[in-house]
């Protein structure tokens, strides 16, 4: 039994999520609230005391980047060729570059101060960082990061755009990707994947952050 742990938002855990459901492994999406969480928290079976957790017949594993290349191995989705999967790891590790550049400001504790520290990102630290996203997207050969299959580094970077897009940053505009065509077009086909759309069109997956950020756009 597969059982993945995580808050309700698509955070470090949509990746884990996304895959599981594509490569039909039979698994339950536990979605806690933080309170809930403090509770579960003080039985100790969290190895680093932080979600998500990945619960594999009464074993546990930490770290998004763990448990999402394990769930991309079982469900078909670790490419088998070594440079491709080193092509996959390549764009899923740089999507934690991105978020770097934006950690700083989630400590900034006024509303207007927030958005004007992430305003001047958008045209410094994180514009870079979509740049050379978009130049590696564009020199790709095939319609996924490492052909025509798809890879959990198309999946990672589908979510930290669908993420940026979403409206849940404040400071960051729901049209942020019109900027940069590459990324939008290459969201917008991983989105478009048969078993993605089906993802997100179920009820469950029917929050704000989800329906505006991680749906094809009309």
């Amino acid at each position: 039994m597969v059982k993945i742990i995580y808050f309700g938002i698509p955070g470090r855990a949509e990746v884990a999520r996304l895959t599981a459901a594509i490569g039909k492994i039979e698994h339950e999406d536990k979605r806690v609230d933080f309170e809930e969480w403090q509770k579960l928290k003080q039985e100790g079976w969290a190895p680093f005391g932080q979600l998500p957790v990945l619960e594999v017949d009464g074993k546990y594993l930490a770290q998004s980047a763990a448990i999402d290349r394990y769930l991309a191995q079982r469900a078909g989705l670790l490419p088998a060729d070594p440079w491709k999967a080193a092509q996959a790891d390549q764009a899923y590790f740089f999507c934690e570059d991105v978020w770097q550049t934006l950690y700083p400001s989630f400590k900034i504790k006024d509303p207007e101060e927030k958005v004007k520290a992430r305003q001047e990102l958008l045209a410094g630290a994180l514009a870079d960082k979509l740049k050379l996203l978009s130049k590696v997207i564009e020199g790709r050969a095939g319609k996924f990061l490492t052909g025509d299959e798809l890879s959990h580094g198309d999946l990672a970077v589908f979510c930290n755009l669908s993420t940026l897009k979403s409206g849940w940053l404040d400071g960051i505009p729901k049209d942020v990707l019109n900027d940069y065509p590459v990324l939008k077009d290459f969201r917008n086909s991983v989105a478009a994947v048969p078993a993605v759309a089906a993802f997100y069109a179920d009820a469950k997956n029917n929050d704000d952050i989800r329906t505006t950020g991680f749906r094809a756009d009309a």
